[in-house]
């Protein structure tokens, strides 16, 4: 009877959770019911940078080092590379390889089942932070709903045709979703740390602190809104709780001293950095203020709201509860303006998609509680109406990616076939797809390097040169002509980013960038004419290829390649054809 009382209140959150996990989980069900007999193992993509994150952790499955690119770098080059952005936030990428290994499974059903393992563990971690913060079982889980399925609908305009952000965000794996729910543990700890008088409060500073120093091996943008978050709430706490200050400023300063202790191997770490990262991921110099964001309006209204609950004395500035809505509400405002302080802006779109609008609906669910009194809505209104958003959202993302996923599903086969091939043969080398998506799919299954895939950039492990080069290359061996170059520079976007990178071409990643001229394009053209035409055996051996793989039944024109490579008929598999290739030494 006892442990019935203790853990009753966990079946209101773990109910939420289960319906969370099924409701997110809809976009791979689609897939999987939809491929039928034909479903390869492939996970439902929900964000297209997931590719690049399941290439990582299938490299480390297939035993490359933390440091490797598993797109361009043989197994030996990893060892001497410069530390990159997946090496230093290493923290999920090696939990998740646990998992994998433990259970013996391939990257791409690792992705599956993180997904609804995350989903749970996150609904059972904001479960565990409402219920605390406004006493209230039913209305904690209701919150789950509400945050975790109606992410999107703060993160951008719902009404604008083209949706940017993923359905539900949070579960883009293996980031932010395998340290998703420390975040709102880490916001637990520290709320229970100031509200606690015995020697427990200071176990709890520490365990906040180590919280943070995961969140800071995991994912820069959850661990900067933590650090936000933690002076909004520490500042507003001393702030209107003055009677508290000396017992707030101890176990704040235990949370810092044990943060500073972790940052400081960080900031080692970004000392050995890649200088091609700081290009590659947009990193702005600006002062210039960011006030139009959805989160910061919703933010900003609520703060209103909150302050006006104060002033009619419905709720008390001293409310723990209060101070942490508020501090949430207040969290947009200032992630997205610290570069007029800092000076320095990255992408700070991924706070918006990531994480506080999730906070800000944190918030709101705070706010309503104080409020409940002035607005009476029956809790099955609150259900219906999140749990009809998530159902919509997700069957809208299951049909926008269904095409995309059944693309990437139906090249498993060939993905499995071509490292068995290798694996057999032990040749050494890089392979060639004709297809820039399964390009970017392929290092998911594969354990073999690619000539060029268009995001092997974002490990900064390659200077711009050596990118360009690739690219090049690869459009020499896929027979591309200059006019046609010409003609993709003007319309391609995956043409435009390999040449003039993300920043130029993807408006959204900076608040300045400049537009491609005609002037580059026809620049970059005539580069690429000079490479054609002075193309040597030396360029040729610079990254010699084993395999070329083409995907769809249309005619290349293969002369380039046929001249310094000896192909067969080929492997069908599927529609698809395989051509191991061997360089023609000395007869060319």
């Amino acid at each position: 009877m006892h442990s019935q009382a203790k853990y009753g209140h966990w079946r209101f959150g773990v109910l939420a959770a289960l319906a969370v996990v099924f409701v997110t989980s809809i976009p791979q069900l689609n897939l999987i019911i939809r491929r039928g007999h034909n479903w390869h193992g492939s996970y439902a993509l929900i964000d297209f940078d997931e590719l690049t994150y399941s290439a990582y952790l299938n490299g480390l499955i297939n035993g490359r080092g933390r440091k490797s690119n598993p797109f361009s770098d043989l197994h030996e080059e990893s060892s001497s590379r410069s530390e990159n952005y997946y090496s230093i936030q290493f923290v999920p990428a090696y939990a998740t390889l646990f998992f994998s290994r433990l259970l013996r499974l391939s990257a791409s059903t690792t992705f599956i089942l993180i997904s609804p393992l995350m989903a749970f563990l996150s609904s059972l971690a904001l479960f565990w932070l409402l219920r605390g913060l406004i006493a209230d079982d039913k209305f904690a889980a209701i919150g789950v709903l509400i945050v975790l399925l109606c992410g999107r609908l703060v993160s951008e305009s719902p009404l604008i045709a083209a949706q940017l952000y993923g359905a539900f965000a949070f579960l883009r794996r293996y980031v932010p979703a395998v340290p998703f729910p420390l975040f709102f543990i880490f916001c637990g700890f520290i709320w229970r740390a100031l509200i606690t008088k015995q020697r427990r409060a200071y176990l709890l500073a520490i365990g906040a602190g180590l919280l943070f120093g995961l969140l800071v091996y995991s994912y820069f943008f959850l661990w900067t809104a933590a650090l936000a978050w933690t002076v909004s709430f520490g500042l507003l706490w001393l702030t209107f709780r003055p009677e508290e200050r000396s017992h707030a400023a101890k176990k704040l300063s235990v949370v810092a001293l044990t943060s500073v202790c972790v940052l400081i191997p960080y900031f080692k770490l970004l000392t050995d950095r890649a200088r091609t990262i700081d290009t590659d991921q947009a990193l702005e110099v600006t002062r210039q203020p960011d006030l139009s964001r959805v989160s910061e309006i919703v933010g900003i209204l609520t703060v209103l709201v909150l302050v006006w609950l104060a002033k009619k004395r419905h709720s008390s500035l001293q409310s723990p509860s209060f101070i942490f809505a508020l501090s949430c509400a207040t969290l947009p405002v200032i992630v997205f303006n610290q570069q007029v302080v800092t000076g320095r802006s990255l992408q700070p779109f991924h706070y918006e998609q990531f994480i506080v609008n999730y906070v800000v609906l944190v918030s709101l669910v705070i706010t309503f509680q104080l409020a409940a009194q002035l607005v009476k809505i029956r809790s099955a209104l609150w259900v219906s109406c999140a749990l009809t958003i998530g159902v919509v959202t997700a069957v809208k993302e299951a049909d926008d990616n269904f095409a995309l996923n059944q693309q990437l599903d139906n090249a498993r086969p060939v993905f499995e076939k071509v490292d068995d091939l290798s694996l057999q043969s032990r040749r050494k080398g890089f392979v060639l797809f004709n297809n820039s998506l399964l390009a970017a799919g392929a290092a998911t299954s594969l354990s073999v390097p690619e000539l060029w895939a268009p995001n092997m950039y974002s490990y900064g492990t390659s200077t711009r040169s050596e990118q360009i080069e690739r690219f090049h290359q690869y459009l020499y061996f896929m027979g591309v002509k200059s006019q046609s170059l010409d003609l993709d520079l003007r319309n391609s976007a995956t043409t435009r980013v390999a040449v003039f990178g993300l920043p130029r071409v993807n408006q959204g990643l900076i608040s300045k960038s400049a537009t491609i001229s005609e002037r580059e394009v026809d620049e970059e053209v005539e580069l690429y004419s000079r490479y054609v035409g002075s193309f040597s055996e030396v360029d040729a051996k610079r990254w010699p290829l084993t395999y070329l793989i083409t995907i769809d039944e249309a005619t290349y024109d293969f002369a380039n390649l046929d001249r310094w490579y000896a192909r067969d008929a080929g492997i069908h598999v599927g529609g698809s054809i395989i051509y191991p290739l061997r360089f023609r030494d000395g007869d060319q």
